[in-house]
């Protein structure tokens, strides 16, 4: 008679840590794998003009070695180094394959034709340093566009800085990669 009790003291406890483990690993997106590949993470809402592309590749290549079969400019996905960049404001430009790495691990690049009046670069920088978690601001001479945001998959080109729209390009895309990580 009195096993019963021990029993019980040590089979519901192990029961509801069982439940809770298999409930906690279906339900966190980090362990299980992304449905498709080949696609940015969806999102409730697009920002306006922010353009998709499909993902080309998750690829790590060797430090400083080029990569290639990039289908957006800038780049959003592909062949990367394997050493991402850190966050914050450079004033010099970084390498495309090291910056997809940051966007693979959820961050938003903003990048700038080196040429872009003292006024615009400040007020990116204002923007960047407001809140700089998976953020990088870097001048790129290889945009197409005078000012361009980057997210896993996603480009938003822009020839006039629209301050409201780089704020809302960082919110609603920071963080969606396939690679969920603290920094």
């Amino acid at each position: 008679m009195s096993r019963i009790p021990l029993l019980v003291w040590f089979l519901i406890p192990t029961l509801i840590i069982i439940g809770l483990g298999v409930w906690f690993l279906s339900k966190n997106p980090t362990l299980s794998p992304q449905e498709d590949q080949t696609k940015a993470a969806e999102v409730s809402q697009e920002v306006e003009g922010t353009q998709v592309f499909d993902i080309v590749s998750r690829d790590h290549i060797s430090q400083g070695a080029p990569g290639s079969g990039y289908n957006s400019n800038p780049p959003a996905s592909g062949p990367h180094w394997s050493a991402a960049a850190k966050n914050g404001v450079y004033d010099t430009s970084l390498a495309d394959e090291q910056v997809i790495h940051n966007l693979e691990h959820g961050h938003v690049w903003i990048s700038y034709k080196p040429d872009v009046s003292d006024d615009v670069k400040d007020k990116l920088k204002e923007i960047v340093q407001k809140d700089d978690w998976k953020v990088v601001l870097a001048p790129r001479d290889k945009n197409d566009s005078v000012i361009a945001l980057v997210a896993w998959g996603r480009v938003l080109a822009m020839d006039e800085p629209d301050y409201a729209k780089i704020e809302d390009f960082i919110k609603v895309y920071r963080n969606r990669g396939p690679e969920k990580t603290p920094e």
